[in-house]
């Protein structure tokens, strides 16, 4: 099997508010990168979205297949894990193995969050 990215990932601020307006938990950075799944065999397992930080354990995303060959790789990433400046790694396991992965850095531009190819 082959994943492979086909545009910039999407990026936006987001907090989940309840449906009385109450937050209910610290604002989290939304992150959609569409990817191209191509020689998935019935033997393979599902692909897992993963995001890996400088420090700390890695957090999983979730993957959404919408046709045979095309997909998203979807990643809600809390706040504070987002500094400007800071370092991050997207990526796509199937069956533990590694099959896309890529490096950028968050840029923040007042309220609004921008990822960036790391260099």
């Amino acid at each position: 099997m082959r994943i492979s990215q086909v545009g910039v990932p999407s990026v936006c601020l987001s907090s989940n508010v309840d449906c009385r307006g109450d937050r209910e938990e610290a604002e989290f950075i939304a992150v959609h990168v569409p990817v191209k799944i191509e020689e998935r065999a019935d033997e393979d397992g599902p692909v897992v979205a993963q995001v890996q930080f400088r420090r700390g354990a890695p957090l999983e995303g979730q993957t959404v297949e919408k046709r045979s060959s095309a997909g998203w790789l979807l990643f809600r990433i809390p706040r504070h894990l987002c500094p400007e400046g800071g370092s991050l790694t997207l990526s796509a396991l199937v069956d533990q193995v590694v099959l896309w992965e890529e490096d950028y850095q968050v840029v923040w531009h007042g309220r609004f969050p921008r990822l960036e190819p790391a260099m």
